[in-house]
């Protein structure tokens, strides 16, 4: 992590560029899979007709996987492989800690508490929605698979595993666009503490004031009591 002045580096140009892709592909497959899924309202044909055709937006939700897939590989060898990503997927690592904040946050949110929780690097939401959304990716990416070459698995599997199987695809989508929508928008944009928006994503840095306020201990491992 660099300090420049004011601004500390968090996410480095590469990191950034994985997160749009990865949000850009997500965005797509659930517009272009949720009006398929529910084809028949108004608001679906009219997007299925924006997009050429329900063929043509069958092939849009394709390449959006493609891209997903290849982002998340792409971000599995990083973590696999660089001594950053090794770093950043340590720091993910749920510890008792997390839970303790958890029940506190609830508490601070409910007016039970008085002080938020004090966070390191990453607070309790952003590591409960990055392995949220891995999983998902997992589930996603494997059933999708199958649904992409249904006719060559029916061979193979019995109709259940086949009905089983879009159950688990349209149910683990519909539950991640909802998490990606309400949850994460809220707490990126909507949040009156970054509203309109927490432009960490976009310049990869945020402020000492910032990272003392959001990530007090991460701030205290690196500046020690230094409050300027």
């Amino acid at each position: 992590m660099m300090d420049e002045g004011d601004r500390i580096q968090r996410f480095t140009a590469s990191e950034r560029t994985v997160h749009i892709l990865l949000f850009s592909s997500l965005i797509i497959l659930s517009i272009t899979g949720l009006t398929l899924k529910y084809h028949e309202s108004s608001l679906a044909r009219w997007i299925i007709k924006a997009e050429g055709g329900v063929l043509f937006g069958g092939t849009i939700h394709r390449m959006a996987a493609l891209l997903l897939m290849a982002t998340f590989v792409y971000h599995l060898l990083s973590i696999m492989f660089g001594r950053r990503g090794h770093a950043f997927v340590q720091d993910m690592l749920f510890r008792k800690q997390d839970l303790i904040d958890c029940v506190d946050l609830i508490r601070y949110n409910l007016g039970l508490r008085k002080e938020s929780p004090r966070f390191d690097r990453f607070t309790c939401i952003e590591k409960f929605q990055y392995w949220a959304t891995g999983l998902a990716i997992i589930l996603l990416g494997l059933s999708g698979f199958i649904l992409w070459f249904e006719t060559p698995f029916m061979i193979i599997l019995p109709k259940w595993m086949m009905d089983l199987n879009h159950l688990i695809h349209s149910f683990e989508a519909t539950v991640g666009f909802l998490v990606l929508v309400v949850w994460h928008l809220y707490n990126v944009h909507l949040n009156p503490r970054v509203f309109p928006m927490d432009r960490v994503w976009l310049s990869g840095t945020m402020s000492k004031e910032e990272m003392r306020r959001n990530h007090p201990l991460e701030y205290q491992r690196l500046f020690g009591n230094d409050e300027k």
